[in-house]
C-alpha cells in the first residue's frame, strides 16, 4: 500500500534527483556475488523485476536477476557473476527512478504524504511531520493543537487526495496522543 524513503538526504524526502530509496545492501551472497538488497519500499513487484534499473549511490546498473531469499532480495546486477566484483557496493543505498514505477491515477508511495493535512469530519488537524514505522503498519505523526498519531491502515486512512494534498481519516480525536 505505502512506503517510508530512509536516510532523507534532502527537502524532498529522500529522492535523490528524483529517486527513490528502496533499501541498501546489506552484503553478498555466494560466490556468484549476488547482491543481498534489505527492502524497505513497498511495491516491490514493482522494482525486483530483471530488466529493472536500480541506482547503487549513484551509479545505475540494470538487474539481470532477483530473487526473494530469508527476507532479502537476492540480485544480479549487469550479469556480474563474481563476489570480488560487486562487494564494493556492500553498504550502498539502492534507489529506483520515480518515472520507472508506472503509478496509476491514485497510487502514492509514503513520501507522497509528507505535508499533506489531516481531515476528519470536515475539520482540518494539521500536517503529516513524521512517518513511523512499527514494523507492522507506518504510523503518521500529525503536529497541530495536540499531537496525533493515525495508523496508515485502510481503517483509519479514509482517501488520499494528492490533487488538494489532503488525507481524509476517520475519527482523530480518538487517537490523540
Amino acid at each position: 500500500m505505502t512506503s517510508l524513503c530512509y536516510n532523507l538526504v534532502n527537502e524532498t524526502r529522500g529522492c535523490v534527483l528524483n529517486k527513490i530509496h528502496i533499501g541498501f545492501v546489506q552484503g553478498v551472497h555466494g560466490l556468484r556475488g549476488d547482491l543481498k538488497i534489505k527492502n524497505r519500499f513497498e511495491k516491490t513487484e514493482k522494482v525486483f523485476v530483471e530488466g529493472n534499473k536500480i541506482y547503487l549511490n549513484e551509479e545505475e546498473h540494470t538487474i539481470t536477476k532477483v530473487k526473494f531469499y530469508k527476507g532479502h532480495y537476492l540480485t544480479t546486477i549487469d550479469n556480474l557473476k563474481d563476489i570480488n566484483l560487486v562487494e564494493k557496493y556492500i553498504g550502498y543505498d539502492v534507489y529506483f527512478a520515480r518515472e520507472d514505477l508506472k503509478e496509476q491515477a491514485g497510487d502514492y508511495i509514503v513520501d507522497d504524504l509528507f505535508g499533506l493535512k489531516i481531515v476528519s469530519n470536515g475539520r482540518e488537524y494539521g500536517l503529516v511531520k513524521e512517518i513511523l514505522d512499527n514494523g507492522k503498519y507506518k504510523i503518521l505523526s500529525i503536529e497541530f493543537e495536540k499531537n496525533y498519531m493515525i495508523p496508515l491502515i485502510p481503517e483509519y486512512v479514509l482517501n488520499v487526495d494528492l490533487e488538494r494534498k489532503t488525507i481524509e481519516v476517520a475519527d482523530v480525536e480518538g487517537l490523540i496522543l
